[in-house]
């Protein structure tokens, strides 16, 4: 594990402010440095800036180079800076965060780029960036408030090259006048690197300054207990601060402060006689509705989830509930936020408040919540319950999810019949998910008579429709057969068209073709090529190719340590083959010491989660124990 610490320094220009900032422009330039050329490399610093990059832009920051900064050297480090200080001008707040090796010369710090080499004291000037420009040139800006956040190696990665005026870690900042000063451990100390691709401390960061209502003192508390809990008490935050004149707030103030600091004047809740307001539009309808909400108003397409602006759709839909109490859609908008953000507890609070005012869309995502046990304590019965009163509302997806919970249910909702019924009224309102379980089924021969023709008829609307899955599922059965002739050439075209439309699983087909040779010239490297595609988005039996790849050499020098992290990777995503996987390796010893009793363990997990091999390693663990 390497030895990292995250300093954050707040330099506040000392001018009173009241407002939020909420609004306001935000800047931001995330570094993550990771592929060093001439020191050991680190594994987390890109992985925690594309974090940072994403979170930050979800709050409303425009980032430099309109996302995460990886691998700079000292040219590309200078290059960036000085954009960075030229698109301050005009902007309220100034965010910089740098994940990467940084060291402690005579007590200032130096951020360390990809390609420096120093054999002298006298090179670090030439080759490393003195934290002290950057803060001068946030400084210079006239912003009213600057961020600085650096995620950066305790240790010194140069040690034994005569830098002698060294020091561990990074030098303790005195916090300014209108400065907080936020360390990922105490000063001193080291941070832990976590075991998932981010740091203790860059995820708690990331996820609670998503939340709304925590002014920037309270955040740092909450990201404080949050690191505390996560390590075990390892690694605990320090926190060093002068007085600060105003608030600010992350992802939005409460509510109240929202509408006193807008000047709105309070007024008298309007008393509808429907709660959906049709005839009402607002701004948390153009930023907020769903495409998929049969309640918004004519004439407002929706907003994807990715593209909502948190920080906008969050005081747009305050405003409205205060001014509209009665009309269902605005709490359930602002429930989407609250998802979008993470925050399922709030989610459920005002998904409830709007269910209780008679919005469908609402009760679907309730019910969503109880099938997930996110937020709420899984509950089949209640999901079931919801997405049948957000169904019989009209809510398209509601019914396919219901479907779903008829199809594939084990216990005593089961009903095959009721599934297609839900199916195909679903299907008929254009929803493409309905579409393609309606392909399985009579592929399968689930509650309908096998039909090959049918099931590619239904594969191929929902294709038609937008799901690129559809695609796959086409490129399947030519390659299996099913209904056609065997033809894997064809069956690559489709993948490929499926794959052009980020479809994970086609990728993954397209990976184990090139792998064996199928219809085209077997190649490894393409196969792995494609194996990194589909595992980037997600896909478990992907990550379990690539470990395999990894285990036997394919394509790539051999490298346990990078299967067995494949394999965790597959393992979490909740792939039943890759805990078997994971099994072996510890029975065997592969790259790990042998451990009998975790071997099992995760033979134990495969086989509830349904995998043969695992179940059979088990017996065959049983038999040799007899």
């Amino acid at each position: 594990m390497t030895a990292r610490s995250l300093l954050l320094a707040t330099l506040l220009v000392c001018i009173p402010f009241t407002s939020t900032l909420a609004a306001d422009k935000r800047i931001a330039l995330v570094i993550g440095n990771s592929a060093y050329q001439n020191v050991a490399q680190l594994d987390n610093p890109k992985n925690d800036a594309a974090l940072m990059a994403r979170t930050l832009k979800d709050l409303g920051f425009t980032l430099i180079g309109d996302g995460a900064q990886i691998n700079l050297d000292k040219a590309a480090l200078d290059k960036a800076i000085q954009s960075f200080s030229q698109q301050l001008q005009g902007a309220a707040v100034a965010l910089f965060y740098y994940a990467g090796h940084g060291v402690q010369i005579r007590g200032s710090n130096y951020l360390v780029p990809v390609n420096a080499n120093p054999s002298r004291e006298a090179d670090v000037d030439f080759q490393m960036v003195d934290l002290d420009l950057v803060l001068r040139q946030m400084g210079a800006a006239g912003t009213r408030l600057n961020l600085v956040i650096l995620d950066a190696c305790r240790n010194n990665p140069f040690g034994g090259r005569g830098l002698r005026g060294t020091d561990p870690g990074l030098a303790q900042v005195r916090a300014p006048e209108g400065t907080l000063i936020s360390y990922a451990t105490q000063p001193g100390n080291v941070a832990q690197d976590g075991a998932d691709g981010d740091s203790p401390y860059t995820k708690a960061l990331a996820a609670t300054i998503r939340r709304p209502g925590l002014d920037i003192f309270r955040t740092f508390n909450e990201v404080g207990l949050a690191v505390v809990k996560a390590t075990g008490g390892a690694q605990q935050p320090w926190v060093s601060t002068s007085p600060i004149d105003g608030n600010f707030y992350f992802a939005g103030p409460p509510i109240a402060d929202s509408v006193a600091a807008s000047g709105a004047k309070e007024a008298a809740p309007v008393k509808p006689s429907d709660t959906m307001r049709l005839d009402l539009v607002t701004d948390c309808d153009r930023l907020a509705a769903s495409p998929k909400d049969p309640s918004r108003p004519k004439g407002v397409d929706g907003v994807d989830e990715a593209k909502v602006d948190i920080v906008a759709a969050l005081t747009a839909c305050r405003d409205a509930m205060r001014q509209y109490p009665e009309v269902a859609r605005f709490p359930y908008q602002a429930g989407r936020v609250a998802t979008i953000q993470k925050d399922q507890a709030r989610a459920r609070q005002l998904y409830e408040q709007a269910a209780s005012l008679g919005s469908p869309a609402a009760m679907n995502n309730l019910a969503a919540l109880y099938e997930r046990g996110d937020g709420v304590a899984q509950d089949h019965a209640q999901a079931q319950k919801w997405f049948k009163m957000a169904a019989d509302g009209g809510v398209t997806v509601a019914m396919t999810n219901l479907g779903i919970i008829y199809l594939h249910d084990g216990g005593s909702s089961a009903d095959q019949a009721e599934a297609r019924k839900w199916f195909e009224r679903a299907a008929a309102a254009g929803d493409s998910r309905a579409m393609l379980e309606l392909g399985h089924m009579y592929e399968t021969g689930q509650g309908v008579p096998a039909d090959s023709a049918a099931a590619r008829k239904w594969y191929g609307k929902a294709a038609d429709a937008g799901m690129a899955s559809g695609l796959t599922d086409i490129g399947r059965l030519y390659l299996n057969g099913t209904g056609v002739s065997a033809d894997p050439a064809e069956a690559r075209k489709w993948f490929e068209r499926a794959a052009a439309a980020n479809d994970a699983a086609a990728m993954n087909f397209l990976g184990t073709l090139y792998g064996r040779g199928t219809g085209v010239p077997k190649d490894d490297a393409a196969a792995h090529k494609w194996f990194e595609k589909s595992a980037a988005l997600g896909y478990g039996l992907a990550m379990h190719n690539l470990g395999k790849h990894y285990q036997l050499g394919t394509g790539v020098p051999v490298d346990l340590y990078k299967a067995r992290s494949w394999y965790e990777k597959c393992a979490a995503s909740g792939t039943a083959i890759c805990m078997t996987d994971l099994g072996i390796v510890y029975e065997s010893g592969s790259g790990v010491p042998r451990d009998s009793a975790l071997a099992r363990e995760w033979y134990d997990k495969g086989a509830s989660a349904g995998d043969d091999g695992a179940k059979s390693a088990l017996k065959r663990l049983d038999a040799a124990a007899h």
